[in-house]
């Protein structure tokens, strides 16, 4: 089997390159360069190098994507960063079950917190944020469930409130129904939940 030396090490924008001859080096951040007890003069054989590059490119991943993670996202998005980033496919499958083990990304959670605040700070009906789990990659199931508890008595009593909030006070709530409706809609209710409410104004 084939073993080379390693020839020289220096620190290139947070990364340590390590030259094993004039063509091959590798680029590894801190944490692997510790873990492999890599340093000038040490044999490396085929199986090594293979190793050492696979874990490189997994933690390289690992750490984008922890960075990335500082903003919540689904594992859809994580994998289309990490994608765009040029990074290798089994990197970043390797990297999206570190983070899904230790926690750092799980969908269920996101897409209840996601369904939660879009209701409760933006006023948004299930339709619309349904849509939007959608879109960023959320199972089918995982949005089932996180709209589990919004209930249709629950839009209805967020459809009355919106109604009351930007139209009742001010304005002949009668004369404004098809705008009212269009714009409910575009906020994801469900017509049926519309009519409920607006059935109750002449």
């Amino acid at each position: 089997m084939m073993t080379m030396e390693i020839k020289r090490i220096r620190k290139l924008n947070n990364l340590f390159v390590v030259d094993l001859n004039d063509e091959i080096s590798l680029s590894l951040p801190e944490s692997v360069f510790v873990r492999h007890n890599l340093y000038k003069g040490k044999e490396l054989g085929e199986e090594d190098l293979l190793d050492i590059r696979k874990d490189g490119e997994r933690q390289i991943a690992i750490d984008f994507a922890l960075k990335k993670l500082r903003n919540r996202k689904t594992t859809w998005e994580i994998k289309d960063l990490l994608f765009k980033e040029g990074i290798d496919e089994d990197a970043i499958l390797a990297a999206v079950d570190y983070l899904q083990d230790y926690g750092f990304l799980n969908d269920r959670e996101y897409a209840e917190l996601y369904a939660r605040d879009k209701r409760n700070l933006n006023g948004y009906g299930p339709v619309k944020i349904r849509y939007l789990l959608k879109q960023k990659g959320v199972d089918d199931e995982l949005i089932a469930d996180a709209l589990e508890h919004f209930t249709q008595d629950d839009e209805i009593e967020l459809v009355e409130k919106i109604v009351h909030k930007k139209y009742v006070r001010n304005r002949n709530l009668s004369k404004e129904k098809t705008k009212i409706i269009r714009f409910l809609l575009s906020r994801g209710f469900e017509y049926s939940a519309i009519k409920a409410v607006l059935s109750r104004w002449p």
